[in-house]
């Protein structure tokens, strides 16, 4: 994994940017990455069964707790539907339910494993599994500044490989992003074997605002594809892909639109992550937090749908 790539603005999203090497990180083997963090490979379960990840968290420095949403982007009860829009439950016209995730409880489950590290080329950037919280009705990835780690905005990001690791499927994620310059989020699926590329990004953005969502594609071969489309990201959403051989269809709050086709669409096994970062400061693409940021900047999933194609 030797690739490097960075986003570049002007006209059609261009190719760019990179992963890096492997690297051990608090005993786990944890794969570095240049836009968002390799997955490491799932942590031996019975080393310290008391973490649902499996490795030891860190010293959080003092941080402020995760903060929950504001009132304007809550819209439901915020104990047991936070979004105001419920979890589905059943199959779907060609869709088979095989996995459902509500975060009704008070921890992660042992479907998902949180990773740590700093990810490759991004002095700007940490995950720490501390910053993984689930509470409230909903899974929260909280940013905050760590004085352990010189100050800087330490995040988070969860995989669910060890649960479902497919190629092909739905899949529908009800999320909400605090306002915070600098810290961007990302919603994808990442490789089965843990070998970049490819990569589908469901839904991300640049930390430059929350009226942007971005679905990307990185191909095994060739440049990447991309779209974007507008909207409030402060407020819930629904973000969904609809994965079929030769073709993505990009959806939000159900509705499609953006379509990739092509023998670029990846054929191989994937699993979903969600994940936010900060950036440093003189990135080409993602911005890097000023003094606007404030000093809790949370991405919050109320929950998490995967079909199977009937």
């Amino acid at each position: 994994m030797t690739a490097r790539r960075r986003w570049r603005r002007g006209g059609p999203l261009a190719v760019a940017a990179g992963l890096a090497a492997l690297v051990l990180t608090l005993g786990v083997l944890v794969p570095l990455l240049q836009h968002r963090a390799n997955q490491p490979d799932p942590p031996d379960q019975t080393s310290q069964p008391d973490q649902p990840d499996g490795t030891s968290q860190p010293d959080s420095g003092g941080g402020p707790p995760p903060a929950g949403p504001p009132p304007t982007a809550a819209g439901g009860d915020r104990t047991t539907n936070p979004s105001g829009i419920a979890l589905p439950s059943g199959d779907l016209p060609g869709w088979r339910q095989i996995f459902v995730d509500d975060f009704d409880g008070t921890e992660l489950s042992d479907d998902w494993f949180a990773y740590s590290g700093q990810p490759d080329g991004d002095p700007g950037g940490w995950f720490d599994p501390g910053h993984v919280s689930v509470g409230a009705g909903m899974l929260t990835i909280g940013g905050w500044r760590e004085a352990s780690r010189d100050n800087i905005y330490v995040t988070g990001g969860v995989s669910n490989r060890r649960a479902v690791t497919r190629s092909y499927g739905r899949y529908d994620i009800r999320f909400r992003m605090d306002q915070g310059t600098g810290i961007a989020y990302a919603l994808l699926l990442w490789p089965g074997d843990n070998v970049y590329p490819p990569e589908i990004d469901i839904a991300e953005d640049n930390g430059k605002g929350r009226d942007r969502m971005y679905g990307v594609l990185h191909p095994v071969t060739g440049d990447r594809i991309g779209h974007d489309v507008g909207g409030d990201f402060t407020r819930w959403h629904t973000a969904g892909l609809e994965w079929t051989p030769d073709r993505l269809v990009y959806t939000l709050d159900g509705e499609p639109w953006a379509t990739i086709t092509g023998d670029q669409v990846p054929d191989e096994p994937m699993a979903l992550a969600l994940q936010s970062q900060a950036w440093y400061c003189g990135h080409t693409w993602e911005a890097c937090p000023d003094e606007t940021t404030p000093d809790v900047v949370n991405l919050q999933i109320d929950w998490v749908a995967i079909y199977a194609p009937d």
